[in-house]
């Protein structure tokens, strides 16, 4: 069932012509399209505004255009969520796929091995960058467009959902000259927008601050961004010894994949640079285990980490039409959670209405859970203990788990336990 309230285009609209001239998208030649001056356009050109502007109206962040046999769709992830839009006869795929690639300056002939591209477009005075992935799939090259919103790194802690009182220690951390702080969860969980936000509060002409990224997501006026190229030997590891030459002051490294990087990163951070980062566990007590996997060494993390952030992304309910949730017993139970501290709470769920696209949620918001690396929970690291005896220790010193943030936020509200459950 369609949830968008009206279509991008009908089957027989599409009428697909050849153009010989380059593409104003052509981000070679660095021009920016504004999508709402060009009017006189080839009909395939119509059709790809109309796409990008419906998705753009909806804050969406990856559009998905996939090939089948007979067919073609097109489908938007919002708030985290891929929904379809259309499908289309497969017959107008090709001219799509090779104007597409034409708009990122990408090989029109190469259909066997995957590429990736970007461009860039004005749309409302906002000028937007489109990361393009294409891969070769049995019926034909799957497109993916990331869309970067360039607001969004603009966003405080607090606007994220990081709560003053709550994340008192790492507001504090930040205030420090070296340690590192580590945000991790799994892919889509907030991890790089976090960080960011963090940049942005220690951005000024006092610090020297340097980041390290594959690729870099957004530009920051006044930070010094990196990006890594493997396939020339700029890994990771490579420029952070590089840049520890450079009289930096805070260190920003978009994911810890190896030994040498969390070597590396744990002795700067012991060596007056507050180091920020990222690593994929799914609590904040496991990814102590993980970095022992890695091979550092404990007394290293010890004495280099000062605070790790474990976090998702929920949807937030829709304030028109969320209703009282009746079976919230059981899902407090699928949660692991003793019902009979909750009897007297009202949670509420989603139903869906046109405000929302009839999903019942519109946006997203964070929660956490956030380890603090005091001396107790240093003890608990040096004697190797279990991430199980550590997260006992850290929930004993104020430690909330990710799971009762998520309730929390539920109670106030804000999300749904299914999103909990969802996500948690």
């Amino acid at each position: 069932m369609d949830r968008f309230e009206r279509k991008i285009f009908k089957k027989d609209d599409l009428k697909f012509e050849k153009s010989e001239r380059k593409s104003s998208f052509f981000y070679g030649e660095n021009k920016e399209l504004s999508l709402e001056k060009e009017k006189r356009k080839p009909e395939i050109e119509k059709f790809l505004d109309k796409l990008l502007i419906e998705a753009f109206e909806k804050n969406c962040s990856d559009i998905h255009i996939e090939p089948f046999s007979d067919f073609f769709r097109i489908r938007y992830r919002i708030d985290g969520i891929l929904l379809t839009v259309e499908k289309y006869d497969i017959d107008y795929f090709p001219p799509i796929v090779s104007k597409i690639k034409i708009m990122c300056g990408l090989d029109i002939t190469e259909r066997r091995n995957p590429q990736d591209g970007r461009f860039k477009i004005k749309y409302r005075e906002k000028e937007l960058d489109l990361r393009v992935g294409i891969i070769p799939t049995y019926n034909g090259e799957k497109i993916v467009i990331r869309i970067l919103y360039g607001e969004s790194i603009k966003k405080s802690l607090e606007e994220l959902g990081f709560d003053r009182e709550y994340y008192k220690n790492l507001f504090n951390i930040m205030k420090r000259k070296n340690g590192m702080i580590l945000f991790t969860g799994p892919m889509g969980s907030g991890k790089t927008t976090s960080m960011y936000a963090i940049l942005n509060e220690l951005n000024n002409e006092e610090v020297n601050i340097t980041t390290i990224e594959n690729p870099v997501e957004y530009s920051i006026d006044g930070i010094n961004q990196i990006q890594c190229r493997d396939d020339i030997g700029l890994t990771f590891s490579a420029v952070l010894k590089g840049i520890l030459r450079q009289d930096v002051d805070i260190i920003m490294i978009g994911e810890i994949r190896d030994k040498e990087t969390a070597e590396i990163a744990l002795r700067a951070s012991l060596t007056g640079h507050l180091v920020i980062s990222t690593l994929h566990t799914n609590t904040s007590s496991s990814t102590i285990e993980r970095l022992i996997n890695l091979g550092a060494k404990p007394y290293n993390i010890s004495a280099g980490i000062k605070g790790i952030q474990n976090q998702r992304l929920v949807r937030k309910l829709c304030p028109h039409c969320k209703v009282v949730d009746n079976e919230y017993i059981n899902k407090l139970k699928i949660l692991g959670i003793n019902e009979n501290e909750y009897k007297n709470k009202i949670f509420y769920t989603h139903l869906g209405c046109e405000k929302c696209n009839f999903t019942g949620y519109k946006g997203r918001i964070m929660i956490g859970e956030f380890l603090y690396i005091n001396e107790s929970i240093v003890e608990k690291i040096e004697n190797k203990v279990s991430v199980r005896e550590l997260e006992k220790e850290a929930i004993l010193n104020g430690m909330i788990p990710l799971v009762l943030n998520g309730v929390n936020r539920a109670i106030e509200g804000i999300t749904s336990l299914d999103e909990v459950i969802r996500e948690c």
